[in-house]
């Protein structure tokens, strides 16, 4: 029996819980109040346990992390030497939720040997997978003598399932099997299929990914790669019968002289998305560095080039959704491509720790349009087509 966990404090500098209970003239007084650093997160990553059978059979169960495509098994910042996660996995993402995708599941793992140096592997989980999740904002705006606006955001984006509860009642299957043909290279196929939608829609609607990566090592030239595909079925009518139950609920709530306006947000929600990234690193070390302050206290000191080129392909992604009398009367989507190219250098005194440089290029193809909207750190300007960026990070594991 073994157990594995990972916390992650993203951004977290402070948390403070300040909570007081007193008495007052009409009864008692409580007082609470929650302080911490802006964006914030305290967050569990990875928690499971694991009974190992037989090396070909082991049974893990706990928050898991979902074995589609090699980033989200190998997120950990200082295994890479560029300081920006892939597009594919997280500045989009591709994947139905940005890494580190963990659901609450279980499963069976193992691995075969293969003649003298070759290695199968399988990863097998059913988890609760992917949800739609819904927030509602509300701001109301009344005149003296007149009626009222009350205008309601249907802000809607996928996440992890929740660890509590089945939202939509259906469980989701994730799998992945790789061969290692020798030490240093795998090459690998995966994916992932669930119902995205919660039970209250009464509606059964489904995503589904697949993906193919790989790494070879040809010398010290390393190359690595990744592909995913996702699919989400019908996400204009999911978005019909979410506005549908909010305008119910406007209805019932409304007084004679209030008009209620929908307006939605959607998390680069797309009927289709695709997209790639290839890595190409030269890992070395000059022996006249040996003696210097960058390699004389250290047994095996790397200097790393490296280059990545990103691609991601939207099909059919929503941008404006207009809702009226229970349906939808405009519907806005749009075909883009999305494009990074990255070079960098890395210095590494231990493996397990690194210093890295980087410029990025991000630009969108042509009859593309902006980059407004298609990833989730660009704050681009409607009429914004590339961007550009220095990056520098420091990033150790223990």
């Amino acid at each position: 029996m073994h157990f594995n966990f990972e916390l992650e404090f993203e951004r977290f500098t402070a948390l403070e819980l300040e909570r007081e209970i007193k008495s007052s003239p009409g009864g008692i007084e409580i007082e609470q109040a929650l302080e911490g650093s802006n964006n914030s997160e305290l967050r569990i990553e990875q928690a499971w346990a694991q009974y190992d059978i037989v090396p070909w059979l082991n049974f893990r169960a706990g928050a898991l992390l979902m074995p589609v495509g090699r980033f989200n098994l190998m997120h950990d910042d200082n295994r890479w030497n560029l300081p920006r996660r892939p597009l594919v996995d997280r500045g989009v993402p591709v994947l139905p939720v940005e890494s580190a995708w963990t659901e609450l599941g279980a499963g069976i793992v193992g691995e075969i040997p293969l003649g003298k140096q070759g290695l199968l592997s399988y990863q097998l989980y059913v988890v609760n997978g992917v949800v739609l999740d819904t927030e509602i904002e509300e701001e109301a705006e009344f005149q003296q003598g007149e009626g009222g606006v009350l205008a309601r955001t249907v802000k809607l984006r996928p996440v992890n399932g929740p660890f509590d509860k089945d939202l939509n009642k259906g469980k989701a299957v994730a799998a992945r099997v790789s061969l290692s043909p020798n030490l240093g290279s795998e090459v690998a196929i995966s994916g992932y299929v669930g119902d995205y939608t919660p039970d209250f829609l009464k509606t059964s609607k489904k995503v589904w990914s697949i993906a193919g990566d790989g790494k070879v090592a040809l010398g010290p030239l390393e190359i690595e790669g990744e592909y995913v595909y996702t699919h989400w079925e019908d996400v204009a009518g999911v978005a019909r019968a979410f506005a549908q139950r909010v305008q119910n609920a406007s209805v019932a709530n409304a007084t004679p002289s209030q008009v209620t306006e929908l307006n939605f947000e959607l998390a680069n929600l797309a009927t289709a998305k695709s997209g790639y990234w290839l890595e190409i690193r030269y890992p070395f070390w000059p022996a006249a560095l040996s003696q210097t302050l960058l390699g004389r206290d250290f047994t095996n000191p790397q200097l790393v080039p490296v280059v990545r080129w990103e691609q991601v392909f939207f099909h059919k992604l929503l941008t404006d959704l207009d809702f009226a009398n229970g349906d939808i009367t405009v519907r806005r989507t749009r075909n883009a491509t999305l494009n990074r190219f990255t070079i960098g250098f890395a210095y590494r005194p231990t493996p397990l720790w690194v210093f890295s440089l980087a410029y990025e290029r991000t630009f969108t193809s042509n009859g593309s349009g902006s980059l407004a909207g298609l990833t989730n750190f660009l704050p681009a300007q409607p009429n914004e087509k590339t961007a550009n960026a220095f990056l520098m990070g420091i990033a150790f594991g223990f």
